[in-house]
């Protein structure tokens, strides 16, 4: 759009159009007016209630690299229910502090160890199934044509099963341990 035209055209089509019409000539408005009107609202609004930032965590840090200390204060009740949390996904309090301000920062999921090992085994599973379709590939690839039986194929289907209630239970757990009282 050049900067020298200060119009804006908007195509609403006829019905839309005459809705809007009837509503502007209830407010004792001309269309345009109208319109002006809700931007220069909308501007208003999004200036004075700019979108948070969403982080991401683009490089793992290094072990090497100082962490900064920061000191919180807590009431007992919410040192306790870390604690109590920490406990269950057996972890430091410290650690478990540390996902929660992530998962603030970054709107992405930070495991607990139970969801790293269960993600852990689900790689596994994953890599052994990679193994075998690798292995039928190879062999079709070679000219063996040697049958693929059914239970062959409901081997493979057993693993990606595992696989899916593996994975589907971390990440319900992972959603679901934010939840507070």
């Amino acid at each position: 759009m050049e900067n020298s035209n200060r119009a804006l055209n908007v195509h609403l089509g006829a019905d839309l159009k005459a809705r809007w019409a009837d509503y502007c000539l209830a407010l004792g408005k001309s269309p345009g007016a109208a319109i002006k009107a809700a931007i220069e609202q909308q501007l208003a609004q999004s200036a004075a209630n700019p979108a948070r930032k969403t982080y991401q965590q683009v490089v793992e840090t290094p072990t090497s690299v100082p962490k900064h200390r920061f000191e919180i204060l807590l009431t007992a009740s919410e040192k306790a229910a870390i604690n109590e949390q920490a406990q269950i996904e057996r972890c430091s309090m410290r650690r478990w502090i540390v996902d929660a301000i992530r998962i603030g920062l970054t709107h992405e999921p930070q495991f607990g160890m139970d969801e790293v090992d269960a993600l852990g085994e689900s790689n596994y599973q994953l890599l052994a199934l990679g193994r075998n379709l690798n292995q039928i590939a190879r062999s079709l690839n070679d000219g063996k044509y040697e049958p693929v039986t059914v239970e062959m194929i409901t081997a493979l289907s057993g693993l990606i099963q595992k696989h899916t209630e593996v994975v589907s239970k971390a990440i319900r757990a992972s959603l679901e341990r934010w939840d507070i009282e």
